[in-house]
C-alpha cells in the first residue's frame, strides 16, 4: 500500500496545464490520499472513459487490483477488469501499467497465462526505464520454467543490473545474488558484498540479512561476528523471518552479542510466528533441555514436528532420536526410521548414519547390509567419523560390498585422523597385518599409541603385544 501511495503522490507531476484530465487526476489522487477510495476511483473512471487517459486507466487498475473503492466486486471480475484498465494504458505508453500488464499474464491474473505476452510487456516497461519491470526480468530469467536448464542467468543479471545502476536496492541485491552464487558471472563474494551493501544501505531486508551473512561466513569481507549480529538484527526489526531465527542464535549463543537466554526465545518465537522452519527446531531444542524455559518434552516434539512439516531437516532428525531413544514417547523405531529417512534424503549426515545403523540392525526396517552400507557411504562421504569408521568396517569384512581391505583402510585412518578411538586401532591393526596397506610395525606402533590415547583398550592390548 505504501508504494502504491507513494506513485499517487506523483499522479500529476508532468502535466502542462491543467486538461479535464490533469484535473480530474489531482483530485482523485487528493481523494485516494485521503482514503476516499471510491470518489477516487469515480473520477479516474470519468478521466478514463471520457479523457482516454493512460494514468487515469493505470490507476483504475490498481484500484481493482487492490479492491479499493471499487464496491461490492468479486475477486474474479476485480482482477479482470484490472487487466483491462493495465492493458488498455499499457497500449498509451504507460511505462508502470505495462509493468502491471505483463504481471496480470504472468501469473494469470483476469486473463489466460501467457508467458510471451508477459515478456513483452515487461521489456517494453523496463525500455522506460521502470525499475519494477527490470527487477521482474531478472525474476523472469533467474527462474526460468522451473527447471535449471530453462534458465538464464545472464541475461538475469543483465536486467538486475539495469535497476541497480539506477539505484534500485531489488536491483542491487540481485546483483549481490548474481556474484555471490555465481549466477550468470564468475563468482565473486567482494563484489557480492559490494552491492549487498549498496542495497543494504538502503534498509532492503533481505540484503542485510545476505551481507550479515558474509560477515559471518567471512565471505569477501573479514570474519565479523559483531557487524553480522547488528546486520541481522536490522533485518529481523523488520519481520525477516530467517534473519530473526539468526538473531536468536547470536544471543542463544553470544555470537557477536552478549549471550541472552530470553532475547534467544524471543526472537525464535518471531521466526516462529513468520513461518520459518529452523526456528521450530531450534524451539524444540530449548523446551528439550530446558534451556530458558522449563524443560517440557511433550512442547519439544509439538515444535519439532511443526518444523518438520514445514521442511526443517534438523526437526525430523530430532525426532528421529526422539521416537528411537524413547523421549517422552514410547520408543517406536518404525516412526523414527521415517524420520531419519526423511532428514537422510534431504543430506543429514548424522541421520544418514542412523538410518545405516537402523537398516544394519533391523530396527523398524528390514534388515538390509546393501542399504545400510549405501547410507553409511553417504555419511562418510560427508565426514562423518562414526560412519567412515562402519563404511571402513563393512569393506573389511564385506558387508553390503565387495571385500576391499584397501578401501577399509582409507575410511578407518579418516575417522581415525578426527579422533575416533576404534578407527585409529584398526589403521595400527592395518599396518601390523598389511591390509589395505604395506606392512608397518612402526606406523602400528603409532596408531596404536593415538588410539591408547583416545581411550581403546583393544590398542593397549596390542601394543603389549607388539612390543
Amino acid at each position: 500500500m505504501e508504494k502504491e501511495n507513494k506513485l499517487i503522490d506523483d499522479i500529476c507531476d508532468g502535466f502542462n496545464g491543467k486538461s479535464k484530465a490533469a484535473e480530474l487526476c489531482e483530485k482523485a489522487s487528493r481523494l485516494y490520499a485521503e482514503k476516499n477510495y471510491a470518489d477516487a476511483a469515480a473520477l479516474w473512471r470519468t478521466a478514463a472513459e471520457e479523457e482516454n487517459c493512460a494514468e487515469a486507466l493505470y490507476y483504475l487498475g490498481i484500484c481493482y487490483n487492490y479492491k479499493l473503492g471499487v464496491g461490492g466486486e468479486t475477486e474474479e471480475n476485480c482482477a479482470v477488469k484490472a487487466k483491462e484498465y493495465f492493458l488498455r494504458a499499457a497500449e498509451l505508453g504507460h511505462a508502470e501499467a505495462q509493468c502491471f500488464a505483463a504481471l496480470c499474464y504472468n501469473y494469470g491474473i483476469g486473463v489466460e497465462k501467457d508467458t510471451e505476452k508477459a515478456l513483452y510487456w515487461f521489456k517494453k516497461s523496463a525500455e522506460q526505464n521502470c525499475v519494477q519491470a527490470m527487477n521482474n526480468l531478472g525474476y523472469f530469467y533467474e527462474q526460468g520454467s522451473g527447471s535449471e536448464e530453462d534458465r538464464n542467468y545472464e541475461e538475469a543479471l543483465k536486467w538486475y543490473k539495469k535497476s541497480a545502476d539506477l539505484g534500485n536496492s531489488t536491483g542491487q541485491l540481485g546483483v549481490g545474488k548474481a556474484y555471490y552464487y555465481g549466477y550468470g558471472a564468475v563468482r565473486d563474494y567482494k563484489e557480492a558484498v559490494k552491492w549487498f551493501t549498496l542495497a543494504a544501505e538502503q534498509g532492503l531486508a533481505d540484503a542485510q540479512f545476505r551481507l550479515g551473512e558474509c560477515y559471518d561466513d567471512g565471505n569477501g569481507v573479514e570474519e565479523n561476528a559483531e557487524q553480522a549480529f547488528v546486520l541481522y538484527k536490522q533485518a529481523a526489526k523488520q519481520g525477516h523471518a530467517k534473519a530473526q531465527c539468526y538473531a536468536g542464535y547470536c544471543y542463544e549463543y553470544g555470537l557477536g552479542v552478549r549471550e541472552n537466554m530470553q532475547e534467544a526465545l524471543n526472537w525464535y518465537n518471531e521466526s516462529a510466528k513468520n513461518g520459518y522452519f529452523q526456528a521450530y527446531c531450534n524451539l524444540g531444542c530449548c523446551y528439550e533441555r530446558g534451556d530458558g524455559v522449563k524443560k517440557n518434552m511433550q512442547t519439544a516434539i509439538e515444535m519439532y514436528k511443526k518444523g518438520a512439516e514445514l521442511g526443517s531437516t534438523m526437526a525430523k532428525y530430532n525426532l528421529g532420536n526422539v521416537y528411537a531413544f524413547g523421549k517422552g514417547v514410547k520408543v517406536n523405531n518404525e516412526i523414527a526410521v521415517k524420520y531419519y529417512a526423511e532428514a537422510a534424503e534431504n543430506g543429514l549426515a548424522e541421520a544418514q548414519y542412523n538410518l545405516g545403523q537402523h537398516l544394519y540392525k533391523g530396527l523398524g526396517v528390514k534388515q538390509d547390509d546393501e542399504d545400510a552400507a549405501y547410507w553409511f557411504l553417504q555419511s562418510a562421504r560427508q565426514g562423518d567419523s562414526d560412519a567412515q569408521y562402519k563404511i571402513g568396517y563393512f569393506y573389511m569384512n564385506g558387508i553390503g560390498v565387495d571385500e576391499d581391505e584397501q578401501e577399509a583402510f582409507n575410511w578407518f585412518k579418516k575417522s581415525a585422523l578426527q579422533g575416533d578411538c576404534d578407527s585409529a586401532y584398526m589403521v595400527g591393526v592395518c599396518y601390523e597385518e598389511g591390509m589395505g596397506v604395506e606392512e608397518d610395525c612402526d606406523e602400528a606402533r603409532e596408531w596404536y599409541e593415538r588410539a591408547v590415547e583416545y581411550g581403546s583398550k583393544e590398542a593397549k592390548k596390542a601394543l603389549k603385544k607388539l612390543k
